[in-house]
């Protein structure tokens, strides 16, 4: 029994594999090369007689009659000639028939396990905080701020005001003290022994001029209209008295 389906395997793989090849096509196109046809069956096809053709000078191999069975049936051996045209049958479309084939069905259960994976995704989001700090400056004007200020009435109008706001203003100026400060300067002076005059006065030359004249001179050698304490005339030094 086993024997039995072994075959009926093979003949149903066989049958499958037939299905994909134009096998009078393949045997035209291998005996317009001169090759050697090994027949419908692929099974005695090799690797030296692609498509079931044995080359026979195409592409400058000559396998037939080689010595070599290149195909399985070593048909290609023998004193064998490259397969005619005509051998591979009538041109045009072969003659249609219905063929019923019992074709056993072979059910594969396969066994599969669920896998259920479980992928974490963590979305970060990042939050920028801007925060700003007041600053009060106090700033000093020198000037009138005039603020108009929006009453609303009863009569739902818009009156403006002018109302004039006093800023006490602090004026800083630059003030410049002088200080004067008074220097005395003690100066040495030589005087003369008998009239307790300067030593470097004009004196005697006053005394010299009150002679030539009536001028009335100070112990300084200055003209002087009224005597006065010490003065000089007629070449003599006078001294009036209170």
């Amino acid at each position: 029994m086993k024997k039995y389906i072994i075959i009926l395997f093979a003949f149903i793989g066989s049958f499958a594999s037939a299905q994909d090849y134009d096998f009078q096509d393949l045997c035209i196109a291998c005996a317009e090369q001169q090759g050697f046809y090994c027949g419908d069956d692929p099974a005695n096809w090799t690797q030296y007689s692609p498509e079931g053709c044995v080359p026979n000078g195409e592409g400058g191999m000559f396998y037939l009659n080689d010595g070599w069975e290149d195909c399985a049936d070593g048909s290609d051996e023998a004193e064998a000639v490259p397969t005619p045209i005509e051998s591979c049958g009538p041109i045009g479309p072969p003659p249609c028939d219905t063929v019923y084939v019992d074709i056993p069905v072979i059910e594969y259960i396969y066994e599969t396990d669920t896998i259920v994976e479980y992928e974490t995704i963590i979305e970060t989001e990042y939050v920028y905080n801007i925060v700003i700090d007041t600053v009060e400056v106090e700033v000093f004007v020198p000037e009138y701020i005039y603020v108009t200020d929006t009453v609303y009435a009863e009569v739902l109008d818009t009156m403006f005001i002018d109302v004039i706001e006093y800023v006490d203003v602090i004026v800083y100026d630059t003030v410049v003290e002088i200080e004067y400060v008074e220097f005395i300067e003690y100066v040495t002076e030589y005087v003369d022994c008998y009239t307790n005059l300067p030593c470097n006065s004009s004196i005697q030359e006053a005394i010299d001029k009150s002679l030539e004249n009536s001028v009335i001179y100070n112990i300084m050698g200055q003209p002087i209209k009224q005597p006065e304490g010490i003065y000089i005339q007629n070449g003599k030094i006078n001294y009036k008295i209170k």
